[in-house]
């Protein structure tokens, strides 16, 4: 059972985690100009990307290994042998893609401030492990809140991105000493250990979780990859704005699905199948809802309060924001179906339809951007999200139909 302090510090923790983008970015905007935080914006879009590899789906398996089959010195030792990888990809991803000096630099920055978001979520993982998810949620607020203020001292001061972004880093560095090491004291001494063969047991077993994540985050960035190759910083700035309403969404998507979980996984091992369909129309149509209403604030005032905010001229964006927000929707339903799969254990169907919106969306968002611009750009996230979601609603319609005809059979 969660406690109420377990539950309210995770989800403030959620909350600020999923402000950083849309905090750094004003910021990065109102300081240092369009250009700059458009070239800002696609560099932690990139982070965001590599995150996959040092996240790799570590934490679902730490915190459900009730049995204790890896001890936690293991998940250590794995989460650095990943975020090492992480690391040496960045370098050359950034350098293969011909990134100039100082936009590889703000690249590798964030990904080191990745590296310390993903150690830490082992951390975090132990402090669940033992009935203290408050303190991990406590370590996402206490980091990110305090790496968001000295970015903004420090760019008011230089009115330099990089230094702006080693200061990020840094930052982020030092709380995670002063916490989550000084902390896990109390919870857990063992020391790293690093074997061969469980390492390599490990990387396996987490793979899965791991490619439908990767394959997930480039999905959701590949049209700001299509911008960044077709058009220019100034587009990229104001179209990382006008998406950042779909965020709302998804994160009240998270809210309603997750603690939905062990409900829907109950309910399926115990074959009743009817009320879990009950059960996924109403989160279906909460979420439904909950885009319904963020698209009317988008559509009545949503390009005054963007352009208020950040500085720029937003209004000519109003249709590209509504469809841009009708995506966000799309993507909420298909990590609610993703999810349902899961509890279904029909996780290689998911992936598959992951791969498949991947292959698409190598090329949709790269025509359609470089024909029709902004419209173009939110075109292509409807197009692959709801490519996505039809492709995650098929397996599941199969796989719900089989099991109600086996039980009419019996």
């Amino acid at each position: 059972m969660v406690k109420k302090s377990e539950f309210i510090w995770n989800s403030i923790g959620s909350l600020v985690a999923s402000m950083l983008n849309a905090v750094l970015l004003l910021f990065c905007t109102r300081i240092n100009g369009t250009d700059i935080a458009g070239m800002f914006s696609i560099s932690f879009a990139t982070s965001v990307i590599l995150n996959a590899i040092g996240d790799y789906g570590i934490r679902i398996y730490q915190v459900t290994d009730t049995d204790r089959k890896y001890k936690f010195g293991e998940y250590i030792a794995l989460r650095v042998v990943v975020v090492a990888i992480m690391v040496i990809i960045s370098v050359a991803f950034t350098i293969i893609s011909g990134y100039d000096t100082i936009k590889l630099l703000v690249t590798i920055l964030l990904v080191l401030f990745r590296v310390i978001d993903n150690l830490s979520e082992t951390y975090q993982g132990e402090f669940q492990v033992h009935g203290r998810l408050d303190l991990g949620g406590k370590s996402i607020v206490i980091r990110n809140g305090m790496a968001m203020i000295m970015f903004l001292i420090a760019d008011l001061i230089t009115k330099n991105i990089l230094i702006s972004c080693t200061v990020l880093f840094l930052t982020n560095m030092l709380v995670f000493i002063l916490f989550d090491l000084k902390l896990i004291k109390n919870f857990n001494k063992d020391k790293i250990v690093f074997t061969k063969d469980i390492i390599i047991s490990m990387l396996k077993e987490c793979f899965p979780v791991f490619l439908s994540t990767i394959l997930s985050l480039y999905i959701t960035n590949a049209v700001k990859y299509a911008i960044d190759n077709v058009s220019t910083y100034e587009m990229q700035t104001y179209y990382n704005i006008i998406y950042l309403p779909t965020f709302t969404i998804n994160l009240a998507s998270i809210f309603i699905i997750k603690p939905m979980l062990k409900v829907l996984g109950d309910i399926w091992n115990q074959k009743k199948y009817k009320e879990m369909l009950k059960i996924i129309t109403k989160v279906s149509v909460l979420i439904i809802l909950v885009t319904l209403f963020v698209e009317i604030v988008c559509f009545t005032i949503g390009t005054q309060i963007l352009s208020f905010i950040y500085g720029v001229e937003l209004n000519q964006y109003r249709l590209d924001l509504c469809l841009l927000v009708l995506s966000g929707g799309l993507y909420a339903l298909t990590v609610l179906f993703l999810y349902i799969l899961t509890t279904m254990r029909e996780q290689k169907k998911s992936t598959i339809g992951y791969i498949i919106t991947s292959i698409f969306a190598l090329f949709i968002p790269q025509i359609l951007v470089e024909k029709f611009n902004m419209l173009g750009a939110s075109l292509s996230n409807i197009c692959i999200t709801f490519l996505l979601l039809i492709l995650l609603i098929i397996p599941f319609v199969f796989r719900y139909k089989k099991e109600i005809q086996l039980e009419k059979n019996n």
